[in-house]
């Protein structure tokens, strides 16, 4: 297990359970045309999906009830990027690169949702390079203009670390640092 996902655990108390569905992350490339971080599919087999506090929602792609697949969760993830927040951000950088700087996916190198939060903040992947464990962090937070968008050149579990010891100010609303909320609160799986 990755230093920074076992941390994660340590932090959050968390007992990996039994039955989190697997995940066909060797089909990813084919079925999306990306490959995923390891850290971040090490999170995913060890926490599930679910949510930072109760707040900095991990997006994922496990199934769902009501029948969705694993396979249709990989697509739906890049496809919450791509057709149903991606507009905004590309009509944002089209009105100004200082509103949104980036690329967005499908775009080459551009920016891939893996969380948000209830106030519409999100974090990205910015994949640019070629190794997705060399994606770096993104986190666009709504409403800090001019200055919304922080790049963290690390992975999304170090990331998390960094919102959890609160030790980052710019960070301090994205997970309710100052709340009593579990470090980790699981959302419930189909089985």
């Amino acid at each position: 297990m990755r230093d920074a996902v076992r941390e994660l655990v340590r932090l959050s108390g968390w007992v990996i359970p039994q039955g989190i569905p697997e995940v066909p992350w060797d089909d990813s490339l084919g079925l999306v045309g990306i490959r995923f971080p390891a850290d971040y599919r090490e999170f995913i087999e060890t926490f599930g999906s679910g949510e930072v506090r109760g707040d900095l929602g991990v997006l994922d792609p496990l199934p769902r009830p009501g029948g969705v697949t694993a396979n249709g969760g990989m697509a739906a993830m890049v496809r919450r990027t791509a057709e149903d927040i991606g507009p905004q951000f590309r009509a944002m950088r089209e009105e100004s690169s200082d509103l949104c700087p980036y690329r967005i996916y499908p775009e080459a190198g551009g920016l891939l949702a893996w969380a948000g939060n209830y106030n519409g903040d999100f974090c990205f992947w910015l994949t640019e390079a070629e190794d997705p464990d060399r994606w770096p962090v993104v986190v666009w937070r709504r409403g800090r203009f001019p200055d919304a968008w922080s790049r963290y050149d690390m992975g999304m579990a170090e990331f998390l670390l960094l919102v959890i010891a609160g030790e980052d100010g710019e960070l301090g609303d994205l997970a309710f640092q100052n709340s009593s909320a579990p470090v980790w609160v699981p959302e419930l799986h189909a089985p």
